[in-house]
């Protein structure tokens, strides 16, 4: 199949389900960052309490979460699942944003995106999440919301992430968005799969 028109998919999609705002939800860029790696194979509903955990707790901040032990925060983000993994992230993260974010402004898009892979924990979907909700970047993400929906219109979805990412490149490149109509795009992409009751 041919490239999909992401355009007219944006358009069709914008009339059925209007718009969405900028759509990810948190208070401010750090909780967005946070919110990313918690939903990572979790629900959002557990990353929400674990986040309002950190909150209560005065570590939904970059310096405390960096400073706190990592029984700490793995108490309070239990429920996200990986207690295992998940508090070494989130401090991983903390210490970058403390020492490596106010550095980003300066970096093309695809150098911050490679920052953001050099943090322990930060996959290609979480990158891209990241790049566009935090530092509003022009960013698509290719989750699985997007693989079902076009999967579904007949296009063949490569399986690996950087794969997919690659093949559509081609597509988001003739559409031109914005990153305001990226971070719409990718909300309206979402409550189609949830219309679906994927």
């Amino acid at each position: 199949m041919e490239t999909p028109d992401l355009r007219v998919l944006y358009t069709e999609l914008l009339r059925r389900h209007g718009p969405q705002g900028w759509w990810w939800p948190g208070e401010n860029p750090f909780e967005i960052a946070i919110g990313a790696v918690l939903v990572q194979r979790s629900r959002w509903g557990q990353a929400v309490i674990s986040l309002r955990n950190l909150e209560r707790a005065g570590l939904l901040a970059p310096t405390p979460l960096a400073g706190a032990t990592e029984e700490t925060i793995r108490s309070l983000v239990r429920g996200s699942g990986f207690p295992t993994v998940k508090p070494r992230r989130l401090q991983a993260l903390a210490a970058w944003w403390v020492q490596r974010y106010s550095t980003v402004s300066a970096m093309t898009d695809a150098e911050a995106r490679v920052e953001l892979l050099g943090i322990e924990g930060v996959g290609e979907e979480t990158a891209d999440a990241i790049s566009l909700y935090v530092l509003r970047r022009p960013a698509f993400l290719c989750d699985e919301y997007a693989r079902r929906l076009l999967t579904d219109r007949g296009w063949d979805v490569p399986r690996s992430y950087r794969a997919f990412r690659r093949a559509l490149d081609p597509a988001l490149q003739e559409a031109r968005f914005s990153v305001a109509e990226l971070a719409e795009l990718h909300g309206l992409i979402v409550e189609e799969g949830k219309l679906r009751g994927r």
